[in-house]
């Protein structure tokens, strides 16, 4: 188990700090912060929920029951209603962590039945909250049950979209058979609809221009109808030379290029400001006021409209990240007010009118057995 957990803690550095520091609800002192006291029709493009049972696995990786001196425990549904009230805003893009139980060295003797547990958790607890809470499902896209987990949690759970972790899942696009998986998987997903949220920075000391290329070239320009929201700017959190190459590359082509449509295309602003709150050697470095003007300037070039607002909790509180975002980024009034209007629920799920697919609660409660099915223990050791 130690392997894993230095695995998790240089890998998954987005998903392990936020999983259990915000708790405490830091408050961000950013002084007028009206766009956050009076708008209710906003959309956090990126919060992790988790089951209790999926709590117990995280203390045994971590080797604790806390984490920076905060408690771990259940993220459900009503806990993120709280954080979205908090702040003044209606709906989260609610995210499994199911990928997480299908890591090389974490895996159980029963790997994919853990796997449908926290898919099926994050569907009866969305399901709860049908006009807020959107479900987005996840699995490690190199696994061979990858398309069968997709399309039961499309079709049985009615679960909206697709989160995946290319950090967490090992997945590096330079290598051929990786790329033939992803090219496979994006197809069935935009052939079916369903929109994907990307972790997209691989392990890869190399990760950078070179990958964006081949997102660019071999997937996305491959893959019509592809509904895509590529996380923290194409990095893992914080503003290193790697996420600048990537998010930068995807500038000049998309600028350079006129037959590259971005109309399907978001990048979300989770995770990238920094603070000494946040701040993990060797994996996250505080931000600086000269990465806080060149993410701006870039966000300008890359055109806000294909940029969305998600605060990646528990990495912060939606309304903490919020308050960051006022605080820490030079964008004005306006260029805030723009970025928060995008909602991805009137692009992702266009051709339902703008209806959102949601479980239905009653028909979960007829398929699902707490303690069986959800909320039960995982064959992975803890």
């Amino acid at each position: 188990m130690k392997k894993v957990k230095k695995i998790i803690v240089l890998s998954l550095v987005m998903f392990l700090y936020m999983s259990t520091v915000a708790f405490t609800n830091p408050k961000v002192s950013s002084g007028d912060s009206h766009k956050i006291e009076n708008k209710t029709t906003y959309t956090d493009h990126h919060i992790h929920i988790m089951s209790e049972e999926y709590s117990k696995f995280h203390k045994k990786i971590l080797g604790s029951d806390k984490y920076f001196g905060t408690p771990i425990k259940e993220v459900s549904g009503e806990s993120i209603i709280s954080l979205l009230d908090e702040a003044n805003i209606n709906r989260a893009f609610v995210l499994s962590n199911s990928y997480i139980l299908g890591m090389k060295g974490a895996e159980g003797t029963d790997e994919y039945e853990d796997v449908k547990k926290e898919n099926n958790y994050v569907a009866i607890e969305v399901s709860k909250y049908p006009d807020r809470l959107i479900g987005f499902f996840s699995v490690n896209p190199l696994k061979d049950y990858a398309i069968k987990e997709v399309d039961r949690c499309y079709d049985v759970l009615k679960l909206s979209g697709l989160k995946l972790h290319f950090t967490n899942s090992d997945v590096d696009l330079n290598k051929p058979e990786h790329l033939k998986k992803i090219k496979k998987l994006f197809s069935h997903c935009a052939e079916r609809d369903i929109p994907i949220l990307l972790h997209y920075k691989s392990r890869s000391p190399e990760y950078g221009k070179k990958d964006a290329e081949i997102l660019i070239n071999d997937i996305i320009s491959k893959t019509p109808n592809l509904k895509l929201q590529i996380a923290h700017l194409g990095g893992w959190g914080g503003f290193d030379k790697s996420t600048k190459e990537v998010f930068s590359t995807f500038i000049k082509k998309y600028n350079s290029n006129s037959n590259l449509k971005k109309n399907n295309i978001f990048f979300d602003l989770s995770g990238i400001v920094v603070t000494d709150r946040e701040y993990m050697p060797e994996a996250l470095e505080i931000t600086s006021e000269k990465d806080h003007k060149e993410i701006v300037e870039m966000l300008r070039a890359w055109g806000l409209d294909n940029v969305v607002f998600g605060s990646d909790y528990q990495y912060q509180t939606t309304k903490g990240y919020l308050e960051y975002l006022e605080k820490y980024l030079p964008l004005t009034e306006e260029e805030i007010e723009n970025i928060l209007d995008n909602d991805l629920t009137k692009v992702f799920f266009e051709k339902d009118n703008g209806e959102i697919r949601h479980p239905d609660f009653e028909k979960l409660n007829k398929l699902l057995k707490e303690g069986i099915d959800y909320n039960a223990p995982f064959s992975a050791e803890y």
